[in-house]
């Protein structure tokens, strides 16, 4: 069985076809465009309140964390003294009509914290006789015209098409950390099936044949919603992928997959690793001796035929199972298949059926949907 302990991984490598998976644009007809929005002036007082009253949350999860040093958080609460317009804050509204920020965290944060006495006055610039208060110990005046000032606050509804609200989200993703598509996909749609993701990501049978991909993206967590949203529905796939696994992850986010398909999972999982130790969806280096980037499209191209194949006749016949892996990789339309554009439905089918067809071609049982590529 080839198969090595520990292989010659660069501990930054990149996972391939990234980049073209993220830039996809959402396929979305344009009477389905719809995006609903409602426009609010809160005071900060009203604002304070709803997060007491858990009516505004304020998601740390999928929110990068409250980053602001005083200084900064104080200069803010000065522009509100000064009744200086401060940017908008963008909400969504939940199910249940409570609303969660999506953009201005740290502006709501500080807002909250001052109001609460957890931070007095640090490096105000005009007013400066207000330095080292906490509201407290403000005048009555100025505690009054503090809490009554507002922000301009931007609700997107419920009633909003889902895609669309991923795709705002997107938008109001900036900053020095954004995060990835999976990462939004945590915050937006939590539940069973997110709570699942994550217990999966942390089973030795799943991230043991990854290869040493490490973790810091929620790429496991994703590799492991790729498989569920491909294997549900194979036949009937078309792009954009990233709105398939957003759509999948909506319509299922208070479930978990049913048992049979966890099983196939976990079953296809433990296949790859008797057949291929570890190096199942890394590429070759260059040079040849080590191993290179984790590719997601060579993911799809073993995962899914091995799904649907008899597994037990895969793992007696581990070395030709392993020269077709090879083979593969050296035809060219095969590496197209995994290397550019992998997201299109024809180079989808291109790769998992080549592998489906090796695997019958050495008298493996495989019956993997075929991709109707009209």
């Amino acid at each position: 069985m080839s198969q090595v302990d520990m292989f010659d991984v660069d501990p930054d490598d990149e996972v391939e076809d990234v980049t073209e998976e993220q830039s996809e644009p959402l396929v979305i007809t344009q009477e389905e465009r719809r995006l609903v929005t409602q426009p609010y002036d809160l005071s900060l007082a009203t604002l304070v309140d709803d997060i007491e009253r858990k009516r505004l949350m304020l998601n740390i999860e999928y929110q990068r964390k409250y980053v602001w040093d005083r200084a900064k958080a104080s200069r803010l609460i000065e522009s509100f003294l000064l009744n200086i317009p401060v940017p908008v804050c963008y909400f969504a509204e939940n199910e249940d009509g409570t609303y969660e920020v999506i953009d201005g965290l740290q502006r709501i944060t500080t807002i909250r914290d001052f109001l609460e006495n957890q931070f007095p006055l640090r490096g105000v610039s005009i007013l400066r006789e207000l330095e080292n208060l906490t509201f407290a110990e403000m005048s009555t005046r100025d505690q009054r015209r503090l809490q009554n000032r507002t922000v301009r606050c931007i609700v997107i509804t419920e009633d909003s098409h889902p895609d669309i609200k991923f795709d705002v989200f997107e938008r109001l993703n900036t900053g020095s950390a954004r995060l990835v598509h999976q990462e939004l996909r945590n915050c937006i749609y939590r539940g069973e099936l997110n709570k699942y993701l994550k217990e999966l990501s942390g089973r030795e049978f799943f991230y043991g044949i990854l290869g040493g991909l490490r973790n810091h993206r929620m790429d496991y967590e994703e590799l492991a919603l790729r498989f569920f949203a491909l294997y549900e529905d194979f036949a009937a796939y078309r792009p954009p992928l990233r709105q398939l696994l957003n759509t999948y992850m909506r319509v299922h986010r208070k479930e978990v997959p049913d048992v049979a398909a966890a099983e196939v999972f976990e079953d296809t999982c433990r296949t790859v690793a008797h057949v291929f130790g570890k190096e199942a969806f890394r590429l070759r280096s260059k040079g040849g001796g080590s191993l290179g980037a984790f590719n997601k499209a060579l993911f799809d191209a073993i995962m899914l035929p091995l799904a649907f194949a008899d597994r037990a006749k895969v793992m007696k016949n581990g070395p030709a199972v392993r020269e077709l892996r090879e083979g593969l990789l050296q035809d060219e339309e095969f590496s197209t298949a995994i290397g550019r554009a992998t997201a299109d439905r024809s180079r989808m089918r291109l790769r998992t059926h080549a592998f489906a067809e090796g695997l019958m071609k050495i008298g493996i049982k495989c019956d993997l949907p075929q991709i109707k590529l009209k």
